[in-house]
């Protein structure tokens, strides 16, 4: 699942991200708005800002871009707009680049101030990055603006009103919460006494997520680590798990669910695996296929990351190769506007810089930002305010995305992503190593939005 497009986005560039921002501490607090329900919106058109991550500030730290992202936005609100709009309403967008590390500018708080008070935009689209939350808040509870956006927190959609922070992703409390049952489900935590790793960043969601989702499941568990990483020194976190290895052992633990990315990084499974060679890990955060990868490419062997046990849903190859209807008609949409071809996951080009291209992914996340937001908004109807696109979001049931088969929205559930499966890395697969699937793609929703059972 995502994010992400947790993760399942731009994984590689996230995790970097979340690395450079673990030491910036935002203090700032964000103006109060007195914007009204409808700003934005005219009888003709709808103010929409989207969201550009500039690359050129992050190029030392990825190995990719993804082109031109302003025009390939661009791309997708033109064939909105020229094949009616959104009930008869254009969009008109208000495009803002930003650098996602510490001290760049603008910064998120500025951004939500220029969108919400200066542009007066009715909603904001895009990655949009904040690791406090306060960005995003500023927008949906402060001024009222709808955010639809990635890599998104529970308690951040928990404390905007409820419909105006949404994300086409599942949020990392979600995949937590679908992983342990899905595991539970398939009897892979039969007999295991189960240790968790978090760090200060997961505490909460190692707390009240997946500790208590073990509990229910009956699951045996050992003693739980919230390692104490501060930026890129994990000194202090390599000590820590030194020390629990030892007590793990005394409890007969057998398994570690790693919760996040940073603990789930080569340093940690490479010292657990090392120290107790036969237990099982399993991780919440698909980044980790990317960790395993660079232990193949490196040679490594054993690969610690060898029948590691994950939940994710397709992977970007396979969502090529299986184009579904929407993502069929973004990239047809894509190719006879520029009339060039849209390389797959597995064609990327390589620019002058030795940089991917990843146009595939930029033309799935804009193109599906736009056409959620599209699709709700004709829901909505004629009368597009705020309150009524909650009203419409909290009744709205399953619906329909560019890079998934099951999603669902309603009431109390705003992360959409539902499309859901255990898989494990098994180092034999392609060149260096892939997810193999253990179940088929399940609806994890449980049926909250449609009152069906999942299948």
């Amino acid at each position: 699942m995502g994010t992400a497009r947790i993760t399942r986005r731009s994984t590689l560039t996230i995790c970097v991200i979340t690395l450079l921002l673990a030491t910036l501490t935002l203090g700032a607090t964000s103006r109060a708005s007195s914007s009204g329900t409808t700003q934005g919106v005219t009888k003709d058109s709808i103010k929409v800002g989207i969201a550009l991550i500039d690359f050129s500030a992050i190029k030392d730290f990825v190995d990719y871009k993804f082109g031109d992202t302003q025009k390939i936005a661009q791309v997708f609100v033109d064939d909105i707009n020229k094949n009616g709009g959104i009930n008869g309403r254009k969009i008109i967008p208000v495009f803002k680049k930003y650098p996602p590390i510490p001290g760049g500018k603008p910064d998120p708080l500025s951004l939500c101030t220029a969108w919400a008070e200066d542009d007066k935009v009715f909603a904001v689209l895009g990655v949009f990055i904040d690791f406090s939350g306060q960005g995003q808040l500023c927008l949906s509870k402060e001024h009222k603006v709808i955010h639809i956006g990635h890599e998104l927190d529970q308690p951040w959609i928990d404390a905007a009103p409820g419909g105006l922070m949404l994300t086409p992703d599942a949020t990392k409390e979600g995949v937590s919460a679908a992983l342990v049952t899905l595991l539970a489900q398939t009897g892979k935590l039969k007999g295991k006494t189960v240790a968790v790793v978090g760090d200060k960043n997961n505490e909460s969601r190692v707390n009240n997520v997946i500790s208590p989702g073990l509990k229910k499941a009956k699951v045996k568990t050992g003693s739980t680590a919230i390692l104490n990483i501060t930026g890129t020194d994990t000194t202090a976190a390599q000590a820590q798990v030194d020390s629990f290895i030892e007590k793990w052992k005394t409890e007969g633990v057998n398994a570690v669910f790693l919760a996040g990315n940073n603990v789930s990084s080569k340093q940690f499974a490479e010292k657990i695996k090392a120290g107790m060679p036969k237990v099982q890990l399993i991780t919440d955060t698909d980044t980790a296929l990317a960790q395993a990868q660079d232990e193949a490419k490196a040679g490594k062997n054993p690969n610690p990351y060898d029948g590691l046990l994950s939940g994710t849903g397709l992977t970007p190859s396979e969502r090529w190769a299986n184009k579904g209807a929407l993502l069929k008609q973004c990239v047809d949409i894509y190719e006879k506007a520029t009339g060039t071809t849209v390389p797959g996951p597995d064609q990327r080009k390589v620019d002058s810089d030795g940089k991917s291209i990843y146009t595939d992914q930029a033309v799935t996340d804009f193109c599906g930002e736009l056409f959620m937001f599209r699709d709700i908004a004709k829901k909505v109807g004629p009368n597009l305010t705020t309150a009524n696109w909650q009203k419409t979001v909290n009744s709205l049931g399953s619906i329909a995305l560019v890079p998934d088969k099951f999603a669902s929205l309603c009431k109390g559930k705003y992360a959409a992503e539902d499309t859901f499966r255990l898989v494990t890395y098994d180092p034999s697969a392609g060149t260096n190593g892939d997810w193999k699937s253990l179940t088929p793609l399940k609806d994890a929703s449980g049926g909250k939005c449609t009152g069906k059972a999942a299948s």
